[in-house]
């Protein structure tokens, strides 16, 4: 089967990357309930490909097959999808109400310590944005991914596709087909969101965040401000995508079904084979997915690399109580200083548990080795600092 020439597209990530591969086989794609066609570009002549396999297609899209006498479609069920589908003009935090009342206190609680501690300020990016503003962003978002998944020991499956996306994604912005969202601490980006627009339907593609702001909850701020913007401009749903996650679970009021849609030219044995055994490959891994197998097979894994200790690359800390007055005999080190004796992480932490002001903030020595204070206004923190591997 491996030896087939087909074309594998991921339709839900792909559909305005792949336009010309898609318009092959469908002459239209899009919602039940929006009446445009999401196939603007036609390819003309015979099918470079005699099998297409389309992944990640939401059942609620709806594909018409180009040349009907020429294609045959089958469906095979697959993964869950996670959406909140706009129904009613209420409030973000009306909806949380609904959904889920402690989260919706967690969140509004981190939103305002996030708020609390920095200058943030919130930018959605469309066809205003500079190509340099945005090739800067994009730059800055890659960076937040790859030290996220270093941080996991994981590869990205976004970076095998990043220099499509980005060779792409300025012009889609410029018709209005795609979205940056962004965090800024100043004028420093804190967490960016790319995100495709389709028709009324916002999908969140690819999201990361600064992992010196781990601790404010980002990515679920990320989602409050992207629903917030989709009421603002009418959207009828924000789509997260696949991927059975615990925060998707509680803020999603719609789970469908992704299908995995396989045509082939009418009448081929071998198409009807590679229909059946792609088509049922998917529905089993659904299947093992809905059973929560995957998550059991990573545990396995983790629990099998045990055996490799892969030693700590920074020291480890605490947190100890200081009065203000004890920080008075010590010398303040500059935070301007390239090379300081604590991280970025670190006083973020700080200003996490105190809710100090990062322009409150100053950093001073101590008498003794790998013992530092952060100071702000209202308290101050000993930074105890243990030796490495310890």
């Amino acid at each position: 089967m491996a030896s087939l020439n087909a074309e594998n597209i991921t339709l839900f990530s792909e559909l305005y990357l792949k336009q010309e591969v898609i318009s092959q086989v469908y002459s239209h794609v899009g919602s039940y309930t929006g009446a445009n066609n999401l196939i603007e570009k036609t390819t003309k002549g015979s099918p470079k490909s005699k099998f297409f396999s389309f992944t990640y297609v939401p059942e609620y899209m709806k594909t018409e097959v180009s040349v009907p006498k020429l294609w045959t479609e089958k469906t095979f069920p697959s993964v869950n999808g996670y959406a909140i589908q706009i129904n009613n003009p209420w409030s973000v935090d009306d909806y949380l109400r609904q959904q889920n009342k402690k989260q919706r206190e967690n969140i509004n609680r981190a939103r305002r310590r996030l708020e609390t501690c920095f200058d943030i300020n919130y930018k959605v990016f469309q066809h205003q944005i500079q190509e340099e503003e945005y090739h800067f962003l994009m730059e800055q978002l890659r960076t937040m991914i790859m030290r996220r998944f270093e941080q996991r020991g994981q590869k990205s499956s976004t970076m095998a596709i990043w220099d499509q996306v980005l060779a792409t994604s300025f012009e889609l912005m410029k018709q209005k087909k795609a979205s940056l969202f962004v965090i800024y601490d100043k004028d420093s980006p804190i967490a960016i969101s790319f995100n495709y627009i389709y028709d009324r339907i916002l999908f969140g593609y690819i999201s990361s965040y600064h992992l010196d702001y781990g601790k404010f909850s980002l990515g679920q701020i990320v989602i409050y401000k992207l629903l917030e913007w989709c009421l603002q401009n009418k959207f009828s749903q924000y789509d997260m995508g696949w991927g059975d996650l615990e925060y998707k679970k509680w803020w999603c009021n719609k789970i469908y079904r992704f299908n995995h849609q396989i045509c082939y030219q009418k009448y081929s044995i071998s198409g009807f084979l590679f229909a059946c055994f792609k088509g049922n490959r998917s529905r089993l891994l659904a299947f093992l997915i809905s059973k929560r197998v995957n998550i059991y097979w990573k545990i396995l894994k983790k629990k099998l690399k045990r055996d490799i200790k892969i030693p700590s690359l920074s020291p480890s800390y605490r947190f100890m109580e200081i009065s203000l007055e004890e920080t008075e005999k010590f010398n303040e080190i500059n935070l301007a200083e390239k090379n300081l004796p604590i991280t970025k992480q670190i006083i973020n932490n700080f200003l996490f548990s105190t809710q100090e002001h990062s322009n409150n903030v100053t950093l001073h020595s101590t008498d003794t080795k790998d013992q530092y204070i952060l100071k702000g206004r209202k308290s101050a923190r000993l930074v105890v600092f243990n030796p490495v591997n310890q």
